[in-house]
């Protein structure tokens, strides 16, 4: 192992005071170490746009052009276009290097980043003593002095809507005449709430003031011109007090887009005229200024070489700078203004809309010809070699340092890899520019894809070199300066700001990405990165060349069983072995897929590896096969549901045909939101992306290319998902653990109302009581229960059958789809015992199947168990009243009034009751009076008023089975008590005549009987 693990060769502060992305700011050292010849065009100007005349022109010939051109007025413009960051300030910051001192030559230098106005006029009028060139610069300091940027953006509106009432319908032509005067759009500007809508932050007016009055932050933009979004036309700026003219405009603006238009050329074309009244330029002042200038500098022999770095500096004093700097030298044939040449940055977009007379002012003076740095690399075979030559500068001059580059002079350019210690290693592994400058810790391949992931989408090989360094090679260097030397580049930073631009660069293949996590899953992520962009992405799964290896804690991979082990040779180009030059196993012979199949596999390898959306052709048959794999996969033997259909699954939810995202879920899948409450959710990772093609493959019947492994997820996918579609089938046909229990509680209060169970009694008994169809079920104290008792016990028996077999075919286990022969014990219970911690129905909601033998149980069900109770309570107390506790037992009772009524009726005393009482004791006769002290028992233990107690313990109590002749008893013991009067008044009266003994024996017992009634009645009221 080398020197060269984790090697870094720059620090950050390096990185960051010799790579700028704006030209005005490095040092003149720095500037030319890092300067690399621009690719420049020739195009010809066409009204407001340019051509590419496809001559390509060196800098040098820009040079050559602008300083030895001789045009018949000698005044020259050279405008160089492009976009923003397209190197435009970085040309004409060249030019300046390179044009030789001389004392024939006035230059004037306007930095884009000098935008203030006092900025621009002082360079303009440097080294000029005259009192009215003076008095201007003293205006222009009181003018700027006077304001801040808030009072002079509302000073501006206001001047803006003079130029615009003054200007007449004359001036204008076609559509603006409708826009123009004092009530066209020179109203909105007057208007409070509309100045406050074009003066919130990041509109054209405010930023212009900031610039106007302060220079500008290095990097930040300023805005050229007006655009549609600066015009105050939200529907929300109607306001109630608007004037009746200004609302008129303002609708009229609204309803037409084309006026729309046409209002923002007219702010642009008068923003000049504003501005100038403003500053004290207006009149021509700038136009005389410049002129005197040129004069100045004709009487002393000098050339004006005026070079602008941005157009738009000139804002405000445009059209009367143009007008000074175009006019011709010569009048009535003698040199009366200092001849003029002017090389100017001016930025596409802005060129293609600027005014009409500053067109045609530039188109003259240009001899009909711009330079174009519009560039695109990468599409011919000198892209990458461009783009790492322009690079490779600024890497050596962040290893070499700002204080040596400055140190070294202007004739020679310190590399510092001519001493570095692991320079072999490092070239042959990342490349060397044709400077020999290291490209490290880049490559040939991972510069152009980083530059390509930076171009602007609509230009994929646009090289603008702003972009390349600001938000490519700067933050690169910043993070690996760190990460390398953690072992963890590529980092997270590269891996998410970085990626290769599908159709442009070849993605990592899908196959080798899975391969990765395999073989290395804990650098997975980094190594996936650095196949893509540094060995621009195998198509198999290959080592990094050695360096790269060890500089980014990489090692080699034991891939041997993968394929013959090999490493990326170098090549001048940093490309990958092309797979004909690779050795690799022999395998057996494949048929061809079909073009269909091929097509339907490149989508998903594009879904998985560049990040596109996996369209809906083939996310439906992924999404069918892993839904009806769920179907296969499921022998419905285990309860709650019996075995179904497939449509009775489709019919439950479970759908294998048109399935959606909330059933299988993939990532990206067009016309689908990600769902993540799905049963199944599928991630886009590269497994998943090799899975997909094995369903592919499955569903085109190419099944010798199905991988087994990937059979074998599909089929740990499916068992998976089974709970969800039983589940979901469950929910469908009323059987979830939800419905069961409202179908179990059904059946327990239904046996409670048959005295079969009460709460409280052990769960085994519940568990037999739940499952019985209760044919056999005979309430034995029916005498005793109330009518809504029995109404509603009839009611439910009348479907209890239906209730069980539902709750058998839900928790018990068949012979195929035939009667049920054994309750899944496991399955059940736990429901039982759930059901069973609560005997109310009144706020469950019923399954449909559970409604006819459950509905007796609801409404009113409390009621009928309250009512029950006290029926029973009734019942008691008239017992009790007639036969207290303290007299014995009943059948002593029984016997004692049977013998009394024997010798009643031995005396002749007899009465009209006497034989229904013989009646009553008759059915008495089998009756167990001991079961009035267990109800007595049961009784207590509810409150009186019954609606303290819970009610389980008023049901516990309500629903147990009774003596069947409770009601028997208060009968016989009403009837003897009836007797009791008539005959014991008989006896005491032949008591009285002294009859016989046997009467006064009868009185005797009769009153005894008589006062233990009387006691009872009087110990009962006390109670009460």
């Amino acid at each position: 192992m080398s020197d060269f693990k984790r090697y870094v060769c720059w620090d950050v502060e390096n990185v960051i005071s010799t790579i700028q992305t704006e030209a005005v700011v490095a040092s003149p050292a720095v500037f030319l170490s890092t300067h690399t010849p621009l690719s420049i065009q020739r195009s010809r100007i066409t009204g407001r746009s340019f051509n590419s005349t496809g001559e390509n022109v060196t800098e040098e010939d820009v040079l050559e052009d602008f300083l030895n051109r001789r045009t018949n007025t000698r005044t020259l413009l050279l405008p160089v276009v492009g976009e923003s960051g397209s190197g435009k300030s970085h040309l004409v910051r060249w030019v300046r290097e390179n044009i030789e001192p001389s004392d024939d030559r006035k230059i004037i230098y306007l930095e884009k980043s000098k935008t203030s106005l006092r900025h621009v006029i002082n360079s303009l009028l440097d080294g000029v003593e005259d009192e009215e060139i003076e008095q201007i610069r003293k205006d222009i300091r009181h003018a700027t002095g006077t304001f801040t940027a808030a009072s002079l953006a509302r000073r501006l509106i206001t001047q803006l809507s003079v130029a615009l009432a003054d200007l007449g319908k004359d001036a204008v032509a076609g559509k603006k005449r409708q826009l123009v005067g004092p009530r066209g759009i020179s109203l909105l500007l007057q208007d409070p709430l509309l100045q406050e809508q074009m003066l919130e932050p990041g509109k054209f007016i405010p930023q212009f003031a900031q610039h106007f009055l302060n220079d500008r932050e290095s990097g930040e933009e300023r805005r050229p011109r007006f655009s549609l979004e600066d015009l105050p036309l939200s529907p929300d700026a109607i306001a109630g007090d608007m004037a009746a003219p200004t609302r008129q405009i303002f609708g009229i603006l609204m309803s037409r887009d084309e006026l729309q238009v046409l209002a923002v050329e007219l702010l642009n074309e008068q923003w000049d005229k504003a501005v100038q009244e403003l500053s004290a330029l207006g009149g021509g002042r700038l136009l005389g200024a410049m002129q005197k200038v040129r004069e100045i500098y004709a009487r002393q022999g000098k050339e004006i070489v005026l070079l602008v770095e941005d157009f738009a500096l000139i804002q405000g004093v445009q059209g009367d700078l143009l007008d000074a700097i175009t006019e011709t030298s010569e009048r009535e044939g003698r040199a009366v203004l200092a001849p003029m040449r002017t090389l100017m940055a001016i930025t596409s977009g802005y060129f293609h809309d600027l005014p009409e007379t500053a067109a045609t002012r530039i188109a003259t003076s240009t001899g009909g010809f711009v330079y174009n740095l519009d560039i695109v690399l990468g599409e011919g075979t000198t892209g990458p070699e461009d783009i790492a030559t322009f690079v490779a500068r600024y890497l050596n001059a962040a290893r070499v340092g700002r204080g040596a580059l400055e140190s070294a002079g202007s004739g020679s350019v310190p590399n510092k890899c001519d001493d570095c210690m692991v320079k072999s290693l490092c070239h042959d592994s990342f490349g060397v520019s044709a400077d020999g400058f290291g490209l490290y810790p880049f490559n040939r391949p991972s510069l152009t894809r980083v530059v390509h992931s930076l171009a602007p989408q609509e230009n994929p090989y646009a090289f603008v070199p702003r972009n390349v360094l600001g938000s490519g090679v700067i933050p690169i260097l910043t993070d690996a300066y760190g990460t390398i030397r953690k072992g963890e580049f590529p980092s997270t930073f590269f891996q998410e700001n970085y990626k290769s631009v599908r159709g442009i660069d070849q993605a990592l293949p899908n196959g080798v990405s899975e391969d990765i996590d395999t073989h290395d899953p804990l650098n997975a992520k980094r190594r996936r990165t650095a196949l893509e962009f540094w060995a621009d992405a195998p198509t198999e799964l290959v080592n990094l060349r050695q360096g790269i290896s060890e500089a980014f804690s990489l090692p080699d991979l034991a891939i041997d069983g993968l394929h013959e082990k090999q490493h990326i040779s170098p090549t001048k180009s940093d490309r990958p072995i092309p797979q004909k030059e690779r050795s690799t196993p022999t395998s057996p012979p494949q048929k061809e897929p079909s073009s269909a199949l091929q097509r339907r596999l490149q989508v998903v390898e594009d879904w998985a590896a560049t990040g596109s959306r996996l369209t809906t052709d083939e996310a439906k048959i992924i999404r069918t096969i892993i839904s009806k794999s769920v179907t296969y996969r499921e022998d419905w033997l285990t309860p709650p549901v019996k075995p179904v259909s497939l449509a009775d699954t489709e019919k439950a939810g479970w759908y294998t045909k048109n399935v959606k995202s909330n059933q299988v879920s993939i990532e990206d899948a067009s016309s689908e939101a990600m769902s993540a409450g799905a049963p199944i959710v599928l991630k886009r990772n590269p497994a998943t992306g090799e899975f997909f093609k094995s369903l592919l493959r499955l569903s085109a019947d190419a099944v010798d290319e199905v991988r087994g492994k990937d059979i074998v997820r599909l089929a740990s996918i499916a068992d998976a998902a089974r709970p969800a579609m039983r589940e979901r089938v469950a929910h469908s046909l009323e059987r979830t653990d939800k419905d069961l229990i409202a179908g179990l509680r059904a059946s327990l209060l239904g046996a409670a109302l048959a005295g079969r169970v009460v709460p409280g009694m052990p769960i085994g008994t519940l568990y037999a009581a739940v499952f019985d169809v209760g044919n056999e079920w005979v309430r034995p104290d029916v005498s005793s229960r109330t009518e809504a008792w029995k109404e509603r016990l009839d009611a439910h028996m009348q479907h209890r059958s239906s209730l069980v077999e539902s709750l058998l075919s839900s928790l018990g286990i068949g012979q195929g789809t035939g009667a049920v022969h054994v309750v899944d014990a496991a399955r059940a219970l736990p429901l039982v015992k759930e059901a069973a911690a609560e005997w109310d129905l009144s706020a469950v909601e019923l399954p449909q199947w559970v409604k006819a033998a459950g509905q007796p149980l609801r409404a009113g069900w409390q009621s009928v168990v309250r009512g029950q109770l006290q029926a029973l309570r009734t019942l008691f107390g008239e017992i009790r009243e007639r036969f207290p506790k303290t007299s014995g037992s009943g059948e002593r009772l029984v016997q004692q009034v049977s013998t009394a009524l024997q010798m009643a009726k031995a005396e002749g005393i007899t009465g009209p009751l006497e034989r229904e009482l013989e009646s009553r004791a008759a059915a008495v006769a089998e009756a167990d009076w001991n079961t009035l002290s267990m109800l007595e028992k049961d009784l207590s233990r509810v409150d009186d008023n019954l609606q303290d107690s819970s009610a389980e313990s008023l049901l516990a109590v309500a629903a147990s089975i009774r003596s069947p002749h409770l009601r028997e008893m208060c009968d016989y013991l009403t009837v003897a008590d009836s007797l009791l009067d008539t005959a014991l008044t008989a006896a005491r009266m032949q008591t009285q005549n002294a009859v016989s003994d046997a009467a006064e024996q009868l009185a005797g017992l009769l009153g005894e009987w008589k006062q233990a009634v009387d006691n009872a009645s009087t110990h009962a009221e006390a109670g009460k």
